[in-house]
């Protein structure tokens, strides 16, 4: 039998998990920008650079699957997969973290 209500936490999982999903419109302008990463002589050397880049390729999939895993949580009363769908969403900030102790601008 299917719940015939959400969990109260997964409405503000949800309306989160929508902020990266809704980025994927400016994601182009982003995307186009993010080639100028290796202006700067040596740039290709530095392997934060090029994370950073396949990060930005790559944005708009883990967004958009991780909103819409937050949704099918919200829609079926499951918090565990709300909160998956929502880190989901959020993964591309845990790489940026990971990508700048590389980078040589913050060492």
């Amino acid at each position: 039998m299917q719940p015939t209500h959400s969990h109260p936490l997964s409405i503000p999982l949800l309306a989160l998990a929508f902020i990266p999903a809704i980025a994927i419109i400016a994601w182009p302008v982003a995307l186009f920008m993010s080639v100028f990463i290796f202006d700067a002589p040596d740039s290709d050397k530095v392997i934060a650079n090029w994370i950073i880049v396949f990060v930005m390729l790559t944005y708009p999939v883990p967004s958009y699957l991780g909103f819409k895993k937050a949704k099918r949580g919200h829609e079926v009363a499951d918090l565990k997969e709300c909160f998956i769908g929502f880190i989901l969403a959020y993964s591309f900030v845990l790489i940026f973290y990971a990508a700048s102790l590389f980078t040589p601008f913050f060492n």
